[in-house]
């Protein structure tokens, strides 16, 4: 089974509302990339991320220049280090590119494939939102949080609450 963080963006409101938001729904593994390993400069323009595909570029140029001064075994393993890395954080490079754009997460799923993942998600959200479910949850009294007490006084943290400072 794999993990997937499904990323909603900024413009997306609920499930509840519009059926059709859920399909700008983006379901990122948390896997090994083999596209990101052997096609990293086509995956990064595919997916869109244009800082990441810079410093790419620039470790990609760093690794020409030190071409020319070193020797071709040393270049060659630390060119194949740094794709493997890549590779291995790309779909996290994807998440992060995504919140920069204002994305966010909305839930976390763990299915064999990303169809599955996506029944699994809308699933779990269209039960929660069943109306059975929501007229349960508003006939249900709610409960008073917890609030650690020493004495009389309420305590806030590591200190006691503003109440009790000189």
């Amino acid at each position: 089974m794999k993990t997937f963080i499904v990323m909603a963006p900024p413009e997306f409101e609920d499930i509840a509302g519009d059926p059709r938001q859920t399909d700008r729904l983006q379901f990122v593994p948390d896997r090994f990339s083999v596209p990101a390993f052997l096609f990293s400069f086509v995956w990064l323009l595919v997916h869109r991320m244009w800082l990441v595909l810079l410093g790419y570029l620039a470790l990609s140029l760093a690794l020409e220049l030190l071409a020319l001064t070193a020797r071709q075994e040393i270049v060659g393993v630390a060119a194949l280090l740094v794709t493997l890395l890549f590779a291995l954080e790309a779909q996290s490079l994807r998440r992060w590119s995504l919140v920069r754009k204002g994305w966010r997460v909305v839930g976390i799923v763990d299915a064999a494939n990303r169809e599955e993942a996506e029944l699994r998600f809308l699933h779990k959200a269209a039960d929660r939102l069943s109306p059975a479910r929501v007229r349960q949850d508003r006939d249900r009294p709610a409960r008073a949080p917890i609030v650690p007490r020493i004495g009389s006084e309420q305590v806030v943290g590591l200190t006691l609450g503003p109440e009790t400072r000189q």
